[in-house]
């Protein structure tokens, strides 16, 4: 009995899991590639405003510092973007240049509406979480 008690709790943990990914905002992707074009820009202040937050949003001086991380020759012409779930959150692919394999700026939400956070990726471990998600939008 405790065995069937188990799996089954296992069994719904795991569908809940799949489900708990909130709907995206297609005004999220919007604000992530224009992001992407002022990190390159180097239009740090603008990025302070631009992108929603849920809490304490990162200043012009830390985008700065995080700008160091890319090779940056310009914005992107046509940023390529992705979204896709990842632990229950959302996480949002911008290819950062042109090319094959990109540097990308990876933004996170959990509510699909705001930010949590934000990272720096290559392209090719973008590509290896979609095919591992569940769910991803172009």
């Amino acid at each position: 009995m405790r065995r069937k008690l188990c799996v089954a709790l296992a069994l719904a943990l795991c569908m809940g899991s799949a489900l708990a990914a909130p709907e995206l905002s297609g005004k999220l992707m919007k604000a992530a590639k224009s992001a992407a074009g002022y990190l390159a820009a180097g239009e740090y202040e603008r990025l302070v405003t631009l992108l929603p937050f849920s809490d304490i949003a990162p200043g012009a001086s830390e985008w700065e510092r995080f700008a160091r991380n890319y090779d940056l020759d310009g914005a992107p012409k046509h940023p390529k973007a992705v979204a896709y779930v990842k632990g229950g959150a959302w996480v949002i692919a911008v290819g950062m240049q042109d090319g094959d394999d990109p540097e990308a700026l990876m933004l996170i939400s959990e509510d699909g509406s705001t930010l949590t956070g934000y990272r720096y990726a290559e392209w090719s471990q973008v590509e290896q979480e979609c095919e591992a998600s569940g769910e991803v939008v172009r």
